[in-house]
């Protein structure tokens, strides 16, 4: 069965969007937020449940408009302010007075986390507590913005389960999706269809832009600004530009971002290169449309088999799209973009995520490398990936095999980096 250019629509829409902040703690002040609208009044206390993976990638990372990291302050972010009609982008217009009421109602022991067990990797339940004894919940699961339950004094007073408009097995495959079919959708859909993605090329180069002016971070993308050898160091550009935008991203930017599979870290590492490789390029703007799409597409495709959360830092779906994206602009064949996204698996598979924070930077530089030397190989220089380690013939078994390391080989190494974490 094949996937019609309306699905794939639907999907690309789906699996991306406008967030304010790392998407793990705005996702976590969402629930509050909605939990704290069910209650009808400012809670004194929140208790958060959250899976491991929520742990892990929000303890580290900047909170919008404060210079704090972690929970505590996302979660007395949404006590304080906020509407769930925002969604991701939930904290926007924060004034300086609500965060620093937010600092210290987080300080003043105003929230407590626990870990919960057997949960999905992307799950969050906020209860709120009033000065006068009644309680909210709300409940986030198996997506950033997917409130699936909510009580009053213990009451369901919401409940939704969602199902997707599309086919999946239990390995997540949505039926008819391919890097083929996608490549051809590419080529062929309306290109007005995908008018949505110049917002998010626009917030994505903004605020890699912003990286390059301004001390964030480990101020990564500046550093190897300053060090590109000339205007034609396309990689280089491209590196310290993504690296930029993650510098003030994980720092704490007020600057939304548009994410890919709920991840702005994610979405800055597939569009800014892309539409570096244009600018240099001097493509149309359709032709960038058509390779942003794709670019969004593969890792999307790659995630739905992996999940949102894991062991396997996001990088390297990311990094594929963007490689794919610039072999698209260069006119790649299919055979030539299948054949990139096994040099990349072949590469910078064994990437783990151990939460988000200022050195995913770092990471994300070195897939930007690893995506520019696999165009390079495949497209430019006529290289293929041979056929050795999780490595197979048919791309979709290649994915699948990354799939299965990231969901049951690299689980323990989950396990693993979140009891570090926790103990520390």
């Amino acid at each position: 069965m094949e996937l019609s250019d309306e699905s794939i629509l639907e999907i690309l829409h789906a699996d991306t969007g406008m967030a304010l902040g790392c998407t793990e703690p705005i996702a976590v002040a969402l629930a509050v937020v909605k939990a704290r609208e069910i209650l009808g009044k400012t809670p004194v206390h929140v208790h958060l449940r959250v899976s491991g993976n929520i742990y892990k990638n929000a303890r580290g990372v900047g909170i919008p408009g404060t210079d704090q990291r972690g929970l505590e302050v996302a979660a007395a972010m949404g006590c304080l302010t906020g509407s769930s009609d925002r969604a991701l982008e939930v904290l926007e217009g924060v004034t300086a007075e609500v965060a620093s009421r937010a600092v210290d109602f987080a300080a003043q022991g105003g929230v407590d986390i626990s870990i919960a067990e057997e949960v999905d990797k992307l799950f969050i339940e906020a209860t709120v507590r009033s000065d006068d004894g009644h309680t909210a919940s709300a409940t986030v699961e198996k997506h950033h913005t997917g409130i699936t339950r909510a009580t009053r004094d213990g009451e369901v007073v919401w409940e939704k389960a969602e199902a997707p408009a599309y086919r999946q097995d239990e390995q997540g495959n949505i039926e008819g999706m391919s890097v083929a079919r996608l490549y051809e959708f590419a080529r062929s859909v309306d290109v007005e269809r995908l008018s949505d993605l110049v917002r998010g090329a626009e917030a994505n180069w903004r605020i890699a832009d912003a990286g390059l002016k301004k001390r964030y971070g480990y101020c990564l993308g500046k550093i190897l600004s300053a060090k590109s050898s000339s205007d034609s160091d396309l990689m280089r550009r491209s590196m310290a530009k993504v690296a930029a935008g993650i510098d003030a991203r994980m720092s704490g930017s007020m600057l939304p971002v548009m994410t890919n599979s709920g991840s702005g870290n994610q979405g800055i590492t597939i569009y800014v290169p892309v539409i570096e490789a244009a600018l240099a390029a001097g493509a149309d703007t359709e032709l960038l449309l058509r390779a942003l799409a794709f670019a969004n597409l593969i890792p999307i495709h790659i995630k739905h088999r992996i999940g949102p959360l894991s062991a396997l830092c996001g990088i390297v779906p990311a990094s594929i799209g963007a490689a794919c994206g610039i072999a698209f602009l260069r006119g790649a064949t299919l055979e030539q973009i299948e054949n990139v996204i096994q040099l990349i698996i072949a590469n910078i598979s064994g990437l783990f995520c151990d939460g988000a924070k200022a050195s995913c930077s770092m990471k994300a530089s070195v897939g930007i490398a690893a995506a520019y030397e696999a165009v390079y190989m495949a497209v430019e220089g006529g290289e293929k990936a041979q056929c050795e380690g999780i490595l197979d013939p048919d791309v979709e078994h290649s994915i699948g095999n990354l799939s299965r390391i990231a969901i049951s080989a690299m689980d323990s190494t989950d396990r693993e980096i979140i009891d570090i974490m926790t103990c520390k």
